[in-house]
């Protein structure tokens, strides 16, 4: 009987502590997805395109009723890199290189950076519409990754 009881505690215990971690975790992660980013005022640069510009709203609401910061988005640039393989050297990979430059400042700092990212595709010497219409979709990509690495630098500099 005595063992049982042992045994009933520990697992209770290691029970609430499970829930406990769960609940933690949850909660931040609740409190995080559901929190938006206001600035005050967000700026492009004459080189960004309306799509982007449209994205970005998803991201970052414009709220000029709080001391918030100031974004600035100068130069966003796409390069894409062939990469060649094989006895004829011919296109094996396109790989597209997105950078972003950015600037946050508020009245007391200012916090500028470049991000990076990349995506591969393969060549399709066969079908070039389609690795055209690949290399859009791609590029469309790697517009939201660099927006929400573009988020993640906000959380840097907040915390």
């Amino acid at each position: 009987m005595k063992i049982s009881l042992m045994e009933q505690n520990k697992f209770h215990k290691y029970f609430s502590i499970l829930i406990s971690c769960f609940l933690i975790s949850s909660c931040q992660l609740n409190w995080i997805e559901e929190r938006q980013i206001h600035l005050n005022d967000i700026e492009f640069g004459s080189s960004i395109n309306e799509t982007f510009k449209q994205k970005s709203k998803k991201y970052f609401l414009q709220d000029s009723s709080k001391n918030n910061l100031n974004l600035q988005i100068s130069s966003l640039q796409f390069k894409k890199k062939n990469f060649y393989g094989g006895s004829a050297a011919r296109a094996k990979q396109i790989e597209i290189i997105g950078k972003l430059e950015y600037n946050f400042t508020n009245m007391s700092s200012s916090n500028s950076g470049t991000l990076y990212v990349s995506g591969w595709i393969p060549v399709n010497e066969n079908n070039p519409q389609a690795e055209m219409n690949a290399q859009r979709k791609i590029v469309e990509e790697l517009e939201f990754l660099l927006l929400e690495d573009l988020a993640q630098e906000y959380w840097l500099i907040e915390s």
